[in-house]
């Protein structure tokens, strides 16, 4: 690296030592060449005539008075300006540049020009020259007037986002918006401190029956007839009835307990039950074997609500519509078209509905009534209405019967009439209450045993209840409700894993009616041939 740095200095130094000798080559150059001119400028002056400086020194600019020679005139400098133009000024130490690029002092020049005629005189302008470099740019000037606007521009590229601006201040108070639906109960708040022990309760009631299918046997060959009996007394005269009245005179008496006994012994209880089973033999296509694909009737923007129709009418096109689970009007829409089109009017409720399990029934609407055990019964056409309390029933706070459609009472109508199916607030296990239409009582109570946490929805058709698994996806529980036991039915439902808020089975068509994630939904329904 050394010896590198050591070459690099001599080629230095040895550039340099050029330049030195080239630049005194050229001083000696042009100083060979100014005493050539200098000796030619004395020829031409010794030669000139001796009144030349009589006519030029007009030319040179006026002399000081009392100015003894024409030489201390040239080399006295002017200090009027205005007296200056047009005159030529030459100083001593001032050189003009020849065409040949030699330096020459002005005075020598203007000393030629003096003492020659017609040397000087300005010839025909040339051609003019190439433009020289750009100056160095000069300072801001100020500002001047302002021109008249021009015309608008279009309108520019939206620019980016500037940055959030201070709050401005608080306006004014709107005008009061419309009253809400009442959300969803809160959760429940932190538990207390524990009580005192209290006393031995009562020794508790028999255990729930096993849930597990029991298949009935075959029917075994008929006995022998028996001995005859003596002959009774006869009877009073009575008046012949209709076997549909017979048949319904078979389930008209009312109960008040939680469930309903049926007396084991040999009597009109027991022949009842035989006539019921030997018409459950016969009706084997009431039992469902599948559900069919659906058909969307419309699309609504809530995630809750029911839609219903007359199952007693099948002239009666009206579509009725509760919006979300708590309310207290619902819509009536004069058939599918008006339902399209959104054509509907308003009828207000007594009160406010709670859930998504109601149903119209010969122009009535079913519904609990939000915060209460209590069933309402409303009159469509007189707006008149009836209740019914339910003993018993978890009706309030998170415990739903079916928490995936945040429902406490579901009603439901099939070909066996008015049933209310909801949860025991004893055993939380679903119970299915038996509804006289005419008189809105409670004909009989009906324990499934199963309990209402593996439940997520559920509908009740040719009078057996059937119930989803919690995703509402499949029908898992099965129970028939004339007979008070299971039965074995299980089917897929649907495949869609949208929120299910109403489940109902439909008379009017015997399909099943949907609220899936604010789409209405029909499903047909195939039953066992």
């Amino acid at each position: 690296m050394q010896g590198d740095g050591g070459r690099a200095l001599r080629c230095g130094l040895a550039a340099v030592g050029l330049l030195s000798a080239l630049s005194a080559a050229g001083t000696l150059f042009l100083l060979g060449q100014w005493r050539e001119l200098s000796a030619a400028l004395r020829e031409l002056e010794a030669a000139r005539p001796q009144g030349a400086d009589s006519i030029l020194r007009p030319l040179l600019g006026p002399t000081a008075p009392g100015a003894a020679t024409p030489g201390a005139a040239r080399h006295k400098r002017s200090h009027r300006g205005a007296g200056a133009r047009g005159h030529v000024r030459a100083e001593n130490d001032e050189l003009l540049m020849m065409m040949t690029y030699s330096m020459v002092p002005v005075r020598v020049m203007v000393d030629l020009c003096n003492s020659t005629k017609g040397i000087c005189l300005t010839g025909p302008p040339g051609s003019p020259g190439p433009p020289g470099l750009d100056g160095l740019p000069g300072y801001n000037g100020s500002d001047g007037i302002p021109g008249i606007p021009g015309p608008k521009g279009e309108p520019g590229v939206n620019g980016r986002r500037g940055k959030i601006g201070l709050p401005g201040p608080k306006g004014d108070p709107g005008e009061k918006g419309e009253k809400g639906d009442p959300g969803e109960l809160g959760s429940p708040g932190k538990d207390g401190m524990p009580g005192g022990k209290g006393s031995r309760g009562a020794k508790g009631d028999k255990g729930d029956a096993n849930n597990d299918v029991i298949s009935d046997g075959a029917k075994g060959e008929p006995g022998p007839p028996g001995p005859p009996g003596p002959q009774g007394p006869p009877g009073p005269p009575g008046k012949r009835k209709a076997k549909s009245q017979v048949q319904e005179n078979m389930y008209s008496s009312k109960c008040t307990g939680e469930t309903c006994a049926i007396p084991n012994d040999d009597t009109l209880v027991e022949k009842a039950h035989e006539k019921t089973n030997g018409y459950h033999q016969k009706k084997a296509e009431c039992i469902i074997k599948s559900i069919g694909s659906p058909t969307e009737m419309g699309k609504i923007q809530q995630t809750f609500g029911t839609w219903m129709r007359e199952p007693a009418n099948r002239s009666d096109e009206r579509i009725w519509l509760t919006m979300h689970f708590s309310g207290n009007f619902i819509k009536e829409y004069e058939n599918a078209n008006a339902l399209l089109n959104d054509s509907y009017r308003i009828i207000n409720l007594p009160g406010i509905f709670y859930g998504c399990g109601h149903v119209i029934y010969n122009n009535c609407l079913y519904y609990q009534k939000g915060g209460t055990s209590i069933i309402v019964k409303f009159e469509l056409n007189t707006a008149s209405f009836r209740t019914l309390t339910i003993g018993n029933a978890l009706h309030d706070g998170r415990h739903y019967l079916f928490s995936n459609s945040k429902t406490y009472f579901n009603v439901a109508v099939d070909e066996k009439g008015l049933w209310i199916i909801y949860a025991s607030s004893i055993d939380e296990n679903i119970i299915v209450a038996h509804i006289d239409e005419e008189t809105f009582s409670v004909v009989q109570h009906i324990n499934t045993t199963y309990p209402k946490s593996k439940a997520g929805n559920a509908f009740i058709a040719c009078g057996a209840l059937y119930v989803t698994d919690t995703k509402d996806m499949r029908v898992t529980f099965a129970f028939d409700l004339l007979r008070e036991k299971q039965i074995d039915a299980s089917f897929d439902l649907r495949s869609a894993q949208s929120v299910l808020a109403m489940l109902s089975y439909s008379l009017r068509d015997r399909d099943l009616y949907t609220w899936e994630n604010g789409y209405l939904m029909q499903y047909p329904v195939h039953f066992d041939s």
